[in-house]
């Protein structure tokens, strides 16, 4: 078996579970906008990973109107235009619910 050495990415985080298993984890480069609500943060995965605002509303038992307000919060909050730039702007946060 051949081992390839590569430079660490920054932030690198190694946490051992037991003698056989690490976990290694580090900072992706996408951060949040630290002024979104736990519920906007929700709302902005979501969004992130495609889904309608019907299926936000249903997800998290609130009404459309109220996924609605949150999109729109999360678009002035962030600066974002639409969902789109949403998407390209955090579409990485979207995979693990993160």
């Amino acid at each position: 078996m051949r081992v390839r050495r590569i430079s660490p990415p920054p932030n690198l985080v190694v946490e051992r579970l037991d003698e056989e298993f690490i976990v290694l984890s580090w900072d992706a480069g996408v951060a949040l906008p630290p002024v979104l609500t736990t519920a906007e943060r929700d709302v902005l995965a979501r969004v992130v990973r495609g889904e309608s605002n019907a299926t936000i509303a249903r997800a998290r038992k609130t009404s459309v109107r109220t996924t609605a307000n949150q999109v729109a919060s999360v678009l002035r909050k962030t600066g974002a235009r639409s969902r789109f730039d949403l998407i390209r702007r955090y579409g990485g946060i979207g995979d693990g619910g993160g």
